[in-house]
């Protein structure tokens, strides 16, 4: 755009100086140059506001970002990106009735979005309304069954409803779609680790620790299952690694103590 900007203004000054040779010289006073009208300036679009939300957003600008939104909104008010980077930033400042509300109207605008749907589930997760939650995510799925965040959000809200065989079995979907996928791993991991299934529980948490040796609460999590199996050596390295990736850890740091007391009382 800069380039054709600059190549315009050439050829408007060429055109000028052209038509000074052309005229005659003044007898006395010279003619006063009037300055060339200017375009005036184009009005930001609807877009422009999204994209300007949207490096507000990246740069962590929260309240900025949202007025850009809402900027963009007023112009357009069917601006489906708009609608839904605004309910996005209200998630991340904590303000989930907004955040509800504007993705119910990306619904509105798109109800074939899956994401959205999911989007929203997310949303009355956050507010504990884990039912509503429920529901969203399986609309989401039903426009698109493989939407992993979908299965995703529904095995935690089972989770916190304390439903732990739809929560595997959401959670274990989720992982079959996606193998490299951390959170879901933690999830199910927890679950079996609460529900005393020691070895399935150490299998998703060492699954964890393939894909990132650097996960602290990977390493906590089998110091745990470890502890709780009577393996205090393994519990000590366990949490020993834990501990070295995240030192501020007081219940990591609490935890290695009982384990290496119960270790020397086991010598």
């Amino acid at each position: 755009m800069r380039h054709y900007l600059s190549a315009f203004l050439f050829f408007a000054s060429a055109w000028l100086i052209c038509g000074c040779d052309a005229v005659p010289p003044p007898a006395k006073k010279p003619p006063v140059s009037q300055p060339a009208a200017k375009k005036p300036a184009a009005s930001p679009t609807a877009r422009d506001y999204n994209n300007s939300g949207t490096v507000y957003l990246r740069e962590e600008k929260l309240d900025e970002a949202a007025a850009a939104y809402q900027r963009a909104i007023a112009i357009k008010p069917t601006l489906v990106a708009a609608h839904h980077n605004l309910a996005t930033v209200y998630v991340m400042q904590g303000k989930l009735g907004e955040a509800i509300k504007a993705y119910r109207r990306v619904i509105e605008l798109r109800p074939d979005m899956a994401s959205a749907y999911a989007d929203l589930g997310r949303a009355y997760g956050f507010a504990g309304r884990l039912d509503e939650a429920i529901a969203e995510f399986e609309k989401a799925l039903t426009r698109d069954g493989t939407l992993v965040y979908a299965y995703y959000g529904i095995g935690v809200a089972y989770r916190h409803k304390r439903m732990f065989p739809e929560a595997i079995a959401a959670l274990e979907e989720a992982i079959s779609l996606q193998p490299d996928f951390p959170d879901a791993l933690m999830q199910l991991g927890t679950i079996y680790r609460e529900t005393e299934r020691l070895a399935e529980a150490i299998a998703a948490f060492t699954a964890i620790h393939q894909l990132n040796p650097n996960h602290a609460q990977a390493h906590h999590e089998l110091g745990e299952c470890y502890t709780q199996q009577g393996a205090y050596r393994e519990a000590v390295a366990a949490f020993e690694r834990a501990l070295q990736l995240a030192p501020d850890a007081d219940e990591t740091r609490n935890l290695l103590r009982v384990a290496r007391a119960r270790l020397a009382r086991q010598k």
